[in-house]
This record gives C-alpha cells, structure tokens and sequence, in this order.
C-alpha cells in the first residue's frame, strides 16, 4: 500500500518529467509569495471582511422549523426525479455513443462526463430539429428521452465499461477537508437550484426565450427580443425541460453541469497529474465558480455560463486524448466545441484555446498539425450552423445582433440600442493598456460590475507558479489553453463569470504546483491558504444564499407564489392572474417589463435595446382608434402594465421615447378601451412601493363607467418626466 500511494504522489506526469532542480533560492521564492499573497488578501479581506456574528444569524436553527417542510420535500422529491430523468437519459444517449464508436479506454470520472456532454450535446441537437419544424411538444421530447434511455441501457450491452486501473489514493487531513468544502458547496448550489428562479437575464431570455418556443410549439420569432437572436442551444434543453415540469428542471440541467464539471476536472487531474491534485482543482473551480456576483449563483439559476464550462471542458479533455489514428477524439472534442460556441458565443474563446493545444501537441509537423486545426474548426462549425440561419431568415444577418455595419440593420431595429446592448455585453470601455493590465486585480477586488465576491486565488497564486518550478509537460495545455482564453476574454470584457471555462485549466495548475515536492513546508502553507480562501468563497455563497431568503420557499417557510409576489418589482401576481383567470386565446402586452418567463399564454414583450411596441404603435396611429384597431391587428387582448420597472426603465434605458402627438394618442386609447381587471400594490412600511395592473382592451366603454387611472401618464412618465437628466 506504501508504495502505491508513493506512485500515486507523484503521478504520471511527475513519473514522465521529474521536477527539476529549483530555479530559485527558498528565501526568494518564500519572501515573493508571502508579500505577494499579503497585499492580495489583505487589499480583498479589507473589502470583503467575513462576520462572524452573520454565521450565527445563519445557523440558528429555529428560524428554518416553521414552515410545511413535507410539503415542500414532496414537491422537491419531483422534481428531482424529474430532473434526474432527464440528465439520465441524456447520459444514456451519449453511453451509446461512446459504445459504437472507437473511443479509447477513460477512467469512470471521464466515462460518465463525456456520456453527459455528448448526450446533452446530441439531445439539444435533436430538440432543435422539432422546434425547427414546429413538432415541440411535449409528446415528442418525451418519446426522445424514452429512447435515449433505452440506448443507454442498450450501450452496457455492446460496450460494458471497463474500468481504468487506478493507483490508490489515501487522503490525508487536508484533502479530506478539500473534500469536505467541495461536497457543502455543491448541496449548497443543489438548495439554490431549488428555489424559484428569480434571475432577470433568465426571465427575460435564458428561460423566457425557451418558454416561448414552448408556448408556441417552434422556433418562433420574438422581434422584440434581441436576445432571441443570441445562440441558444441551452435553450433547446431548457425548452424540453419546461415541457416537463417547470423552471426547476431546467434549473437542475444548469446545476448538473456545474456538477458534472467537477467530474470533468477530477477525470483531468486523474488523468494527467494525480486524483489528489484534481480534487483540489475541483475545489478551486468550483467555489470560484458560484461565488461571482451579489444578484445570482452560476449554478443556482438557469444560466449559460455552467453549460458552456461543461461542453469546453470535455471538449479540451477529448483534444488532449487525441493522436494520430485516434480521430474519434479530435471529432467529439470539435463538436464539443462547437456545442460550447453554440450555448454562448464566448465559446469562441475555448475553441481557440483547444486549437493553439493541437496545434502544440502535433508541432512537429506543422502541415500535419495544420490539416487537425482546420479539420477542428469545420466540424466546431457545425453546431452553430443552424443559429445562424435562423438569425439570417429573421434578421438578414447570420450573427445578429453584431457586425451590423457589415450587414445593415434589420427593420424595427435602432441603431443606438444595439450599440447599447454591446457595450453592456463588453462591460468595459474603450480599451487601454493601463486599464488593460489593472482590470485582473479591479475584479478581484470587486471594482468591476459584477465581480462583487470573486476569489483572490487566481490573482494570488497564478503570477507566482513559475517561481515553484518550471511547468510539467502535462501542465503546459493547460497553461496554452488558460492563457488563450485569458487573452481574447480580456480584449473585450471584465465580467468574472464569462471567463468560466478557463477557471477549471486555472484550477489544475494551481492544485499540481502546491502539490509537488519541492518547497514542501511553503506548499504546505498555500495549501492551507487554499483551504480558507474556498471556505471563504463558501461563506459569501452562504450569506448571498440566506440573504435572499431563497431558504423559505425551499423549506416550505413561503410557497412558491408567496415568495416571487414579494420580489420587488416582479408582477408575478399579475402573471398568475393571466395564466389562471384569462381564456387560452389571451394574448398580454407587457408594458414596463422585459421579464416575460412565467407567462404559460401568449404575449409580446420588448427588452430594453429593443423599439418598445406601444410606443412605436402610439406613433404609427393617428387617434386612439387606430391604435385599438392596430391592437386587434395584432391579437393583443390584454396589456400588463408593471409601474415600478417601468419608471425605472424609463430612466435607465428611455424606453419610452414617444414624442407628445404619440403620447396623446395612447392616452386617448387609454380613456376609451381599457379596462381594469386586476391590481396590485406592493406596499413598504405604509408606503406605496410599486403598483402592477392588467387591463383588457375593449371595443368601447359604457359612457357611465369612468376609466381607470392612467397610470402610465400619472405615475410612471411623470416621474420619469421628473429626472430627464438620468435617461439615457
């Protein structure tokens, strides 16, 4: 057993390469990492200081009792299952896969990720196709799922696995604490997937996109929308999901690929360093991962950022298992790739990564090394082919909502708010070399939008690993791989969590430096620097996770109902009274809100770099006639006004830009064919904090019944009306 675990300490890469002599003196090397590692968690613990006082709040356990917790575990248990089925038979389509094609043998952690990622890969595929041709039922995704599962039953048969032979592994006081870290992040997620989804860019696209689709059965236009025209191959899993139940299945596919993820970096580490180093790359991904952003969790809501690690991930493991009559690895991780760059056009940063990799790894015949790019990027195309034609058919642009100096603008479109939506994408500026250079450690820092929380590890450890000694031959894909991505994310953004995919690669190479043999006693001490800096990334996902009071529904403290109607400025009430109350052939203007997901009838929305309908309908009518009757044209029985997010989007982003003519005409509308039929108030220590109504618009109104009060123009454009200098 002694010498087992001795061969599992140093592992294959160690066995392959030796580490070298020390490139510098101890006292270098320690006085660097400790003024370094002091000015880093000092500058970050002095903004984000932990409270002890918050974790006694946090784990009174009285608070957590009162609620019909069986009830809500029932409703839990379901959708569990639900979800469970749904990734099984996913895995069980990619288990098929990997049967009747020639893959190689792969150790368990690697058997069951690229079971998952090609199935998931092939299965959104597939949905994509029905919506395509308008078959998106929810007959059909269960009949593909039934027989997913039957392959995957049917690939045991063909192909039974057969384990690799592992070395053993005896973990020690750290690495079970390591573990213990990563297993209470990972339930913690699993509650926060549990919870209602309440994420504003999952309302308005991540989920309330596939639900259209749902809705409408097809890949259905949204001209309102730009974010419909964004590639959205999780959405093909999110839309099949919501046929099922409701958002939580969707939720838990987003959960399980942050899950399986941590599988992905384990079955890496195992593979190309030790199992240790990559449990503790799991652990450095993962709460780097979940801890980006005071507004949602990576895993907790309906997302990309979990979905497009997962596919980049495996995909860079398949290219790094290719070699020369081995193709199968270089096709999957391609089209691996390519399903990444489908789910999020940032996945255009992997696959470059993976094709500086195989360009290294066969650099002794450039030709040959060449001909294996060029063959990756032609299959990678595959995936997003089909985006890019639907965006041709219904913007005349294959990558809308960018390059539209190059081809034009499509109707019903401005130019300035499509030049709004990419600098909110960018999240940065004009780019300079001095804000260049700082942004890593303005996001560690938290100055950045968005980057409140991020982990100081990277900003820490990653400049200093050099000085540990030079990389192993194992670890330099890794490095190409990071660095790749690093760069191309760095030219055109600062948003933490878009740099996901390059965190797993990040995390291997910290976790085999700290874990070699040179400079123990200091390799000791990051290693504990590790430990406090993930517990601590845990801590904030706690204090964020009970701020948000997302334990109440998920303990049957609040229903479901009862928790969304309390969220500011969400009209869920408003939504459930249209979904409930009206007759299937309802169809609901949103007026004031881009969040349009749980709706379950027919309604047009428009996000905010969007021409806003009402306001573009106003204009195009002459009187308030004309403006019913356009109403009617288009099918709308009902509007959906939503007066807090309306003022605020007003300001923020000028939604309602009608000149004084349009204005008059919608308020004469107004006067004479709507009608209120359910009201709202959300009320704040006696004050009134946001009034949401729905209206159906009718022929005429009876001359004794008096309008209802024009919320529009008493309340919201008077108070927009009332700061012109915050609207932009």
């Amino acid at each position: 057993m002694a010498e087992k675990e001795k061969k599992e300490s140093a592992g294959p890469a160690a066995a392959a390469s030796p580490e070298a002599e020390a490139r510098f003196p101890a006292w270098l090397v320690w006085g660097i990492f400790s003024v370094w590692g002091f000015v880093v968690l000092k500058s970050y613990l002095a903004r984000f200081t932990p409270d002890l006082n918050s974790i006694l709040v946090i784990l009174s356990p009285g608070q957590y009792f009162a609620g019909a917790f069986l009830t809500a575990a029932a409703g839990h248990s379901f959708n569990l299952l639900a979800g469970f089925f749904f990734i099984l038979s996913c895995a069980g389509l990619g288990r098929f896969l990997l049967a009747i094609l020639p893959f190689a043998a792969m150790n368990l952690w690697e058997e069951i990720t690229f079971s998952a990622a090609l199935g998931l890969a092939a299965f959104a595929n597939a949905v994509l196709c029905l919506a395509a041709a308008g078959l998106l039922y929810k007959a059909a995704v269960l009949s593909l799922l039934f027989i997913s599962l039957c392959l995957g039953v049917l690939s045991f048969k063909l192909n039974p696995f057969v384990q690799e032979e592992s070395p053993a592994f005896k973990p020690g006081f750290a690495d079970v604490t390591a573990l213990a870290l990563l297993a209470a992040a990972l339930l913690l997620d699993l509650a926060g997937a549990l919870s209602p989804e309440t994420f504003y860019d999952a309302l308005v696209y991540h989920l309330a996109v596939p639900n259209f689709y749902a809705l409408k059965n097809s890949l259905a236009d949204m001209p309102y929308n730009i974010y419909s025209n964004l590639f959205l191959l999780h959405g093909m899993l999110y839309s099949a999901g919501l046929l099922l139940t409701d958002e939580f299945v969707p939720k838990l596919i987003n959960y399980a690929a942050g899950f399986l993820s941590v599988l992905a970096v384990l079955g890496l580490g195992r593979r190309y360093f030790t199992f240790r180093e990559g449990l503790w790359a799991a652990l450095i991904f993962y709460t780097a991962t979940h801890a980006l952003t005071s507004s949602h969790m990576a895993s907790w809501s309906s997302g990309t950022e979990a979905l497009l690690t997962f596919f980049s991930l495996t995909a860079l493991a398949a290219v790094l298992r290719y070699e020369p009559g081995a193709k199968i690895w270089l096709l999957s991780g391609a089209f691996l790739a390519g399903s990444a760059m489908a789910v999020k056009s940032t996945g255009l940063f992997s696959a470059a990564g993976m094709a500086l990799v195989l360009f290294y790894r066969q650099r002794g015949n450039s030709t040959k090394a060449l001909r294996g790019v060029l063959l990756f990027c032609l299959i990678a195309a595959i995936p997003v082919t089909p985006w890019l034609i639907k965006n041709q058919i219904y913007r005349h642009n294959p990558v809308y909502p960018f390059l539209t100096s190059v081809f034009g603008l499509p109707q019903k479109v401005e130019a300035l708010k499509i030049q709004g939506f990419i600098n909110e994408a960018r999240h940065m500026g004009a780019l300079e070399l001095r804000s260049w250079l700082i942004h890593p450690w303005k996001i560690t820092m938290g100055e950045m939008g968005d980057s409140q929380y991020f982990t100081p590890i990277f900003l820490f450890m990653l400049p200093l690993l050099f000085l540990l000694g030079p990389a192993a031959p194992a670890a330099r894909p890794f490095w190409l791989y990071f660095l790749a991505f690093w760069l191309l994310w760095s030219l055109v953004s600062t948003m933490g969590r878009f740099l996901m995919p390059a965190y797993p690669a990040a995390a291997l190479l910290i976790a085999a430096a700290i874990k070699g043999r040179k400079f123990a006693a200091l390799k000791k001490i990051l290693s504990c620097a590790v430990l406090f800096i993930c517990a601590m990334g845990l801590y904030w996902e706690g204090i964020i996770f009970y701020s948000q009071e997302r334990w109440r529904p998920l303990l049957g403290l609040e229903t479901k109902r009862e928790y969304l109607s309390s969220q500011s400025a969400l009209p869920y009430a408003a939504v459930e009274f249209i979904n409930d109350g009206l007759t299937p052939e309802a169809k609901t203007l949103i007026v004031g809100d881009s969040r349009s997901f749980y709706f379950k009838k027919d309604f047009i929305a428009s996000s905010v770099f969007d021409k806003t309908p009402v306001v573009e309908w106003s204009a195009a009518s002459k009187t308030g006639e004309e403006l019913y009757a356009r109403m009617k044209s288009e099918g709308v029985t009902h509007i959906l006004l939503n007066t807090a997010e309306a003022i605020r989007l007003g300001r923020t982003y000028g939604m309602f830009y009608w000149d004084s003519r349009a204005r008059d005409v919608f308020n004469v509308f107004w006067n004479a064919h709507l009608k209120e039929v359910f009201a709202r108030d959300q009320m704040r220590d006696g004050s009134l904090l946001n009034r949401v109504a729905v209206y159906e618009v009718v022929p005429s109104r009876p001359g004794k019944i008096p309008p209802p009060v024009n919320l529009m123009e008493e309340l919201v454009m008077k108070n927009i009306d009332r700061k012109p200098d915050a609207m932009k």
